[in-house]
């Protein structure tokens, strides 16, 4: 795991920014995180439009999500975090 951004006060308090490189990286970035901390990654969703026509088209939005974490779930067989909790922070 590549260690991008650090920014930690005295009171142990601050932020991190991660890049992970290999699968065993989410196994670290799980025993990090705790409930009640905020989370932001970049992800992509599809969003469809509807015209005044009727027709529908869709596209695809690339979006940057902050989440306070409610619960952290590790699958070790994919090697997947799985997050869940609310957005603190708008979108457009």
């Amino acid at each position: 795991m590549k260690l991008l951004h650090k920014d930690i006060e005295k009171d142990n308090a601050g932020q991190v920014t991660l890049m992970p490189e290999e699968a065993e990286d989410m196994w670290h970035t799980y025993n990090l995180l705790q409930i009640g901390d905020s989370l932001m990654a970049s992800t992509i969703r599809k969003v469809q439009t509807e015209s005044s026509t009727g027709s529908v088209g869709s596209s695809r939005v690339r979006t940057t999500l902050c989440v306070c974490v409610d619960t952290i779930d590790f699958d070790s067989q994919a090697c997947q975090l799985r997050v869940k909790g609310t957005n603190i922070q708008e979108n457009r």
